[in-house]
């Protein structure tokens, strides 16, 4: 099996050239203002100074690594509008890709805003760099809809960010718009979920750290490559990479 570490990094710049796709300048500029003030305007709340490009989606669940937020989220875009032309085309509607790709990028925003790095001195056997803040914190999209009001932000793109967790988050979805990007969340999510558990399967089996694989490759890289060559070969790939590796080191 001839593969190598095919993990893309995403960028700010990335994120921008999603931004330039958005064609109503009001909308763009309220996108714009978002990325480059994301910190809530409450008194109260304190930068973590987690970047954005760096910051994991989740602690312990999907994309929990450094740079697995804005993977998802230009993942989850691309999906929703990806998913929005198939309908247009199929159905003959003219759906607001303006508004997709808004929601997209804003869904998870406010997501460093609820983690901390760790203190390394305490980080133990723990292989992931972060965790949740611990005192009293309101979660990310309890923030971001609080901060949306406060700047006065459309009530549709409102709507699309409350809406993305779907039946169970804080509104349901009441626009095509909207059910697109939940139903784009919760597939890269779960994915990246069911991925990242064969991850931790096989550093276990290596007795690396899972992190050592998510600098090498995305987690859905990984579950492939188990689809097509089997659990066996993988298991041989993966040592030829990383313990190989580690004995030039």
């Amino acid at each position: 099996m001839e593969q190598s570490p095919t993990r893309k990094l995403y960028n700010m710049d990335d994120l921008f050239n999603l931004v330039e796709k958005i064609e109503d300048k009001d909308l763009k500029n309220i996108v714009i203002d978002f990325i480059n003030n994301p910190l809530p305007s409450h008194k109260d709340v304190e930068d973590t100074n987690i970047p954005f490009e760096q910051s994991p989606a989740s602690i312990r669940w999907h994309h929990k690594y450094e740079g697995g937020l804005i993977e998802h989220t230009m993942a989850i875009t691309d999906l929703a509008l990806n998913m929005a032309k198939s309908l247009e085309n199929s159905y003959n509607l003219q759906l607001n890709k303006d508004l997709i790709i808004a929601g997209g990028i804003l869904h998870d925003i406010m997501k460093p805003q609820n983690y901390i790095i760790k203190d390394n001195k305490n980080n133990g056997n723990n292989n992931n760099q972060y965790d949740h803040i611990s005192e009293f914190h309101l979660e990310h999209l309890t923030l971001m809809v609080a901060e949306m009001y406060k700047r006065n932000v459309p009530m549709e793109l409102i709507k699309i960010v409350a809406s993305h967790h779907g039946e169970y988050g804080a509104m349901k979805p009441d626009s095509i718009e909207s059910w697109l990007l939940h139903y784009a969340d919760s597939i890269d999510a779960s994915l990246n979920d069911v991925a990242i558990k064969i991850c931790n399967a096989r550093a276990r089996d290596m007795g690396i750290q899972e992190q050592d694989i998510y600098e090498a490759f995305t987690p859905l890289k990984i579950y492939e490559l188990r689809s097509t060559v089997g659990k066996e070969k993988l298991k041989e790939y993966l040592n030829g990479v990383f313990i190989n590796e580690c004995e030039e080191d």
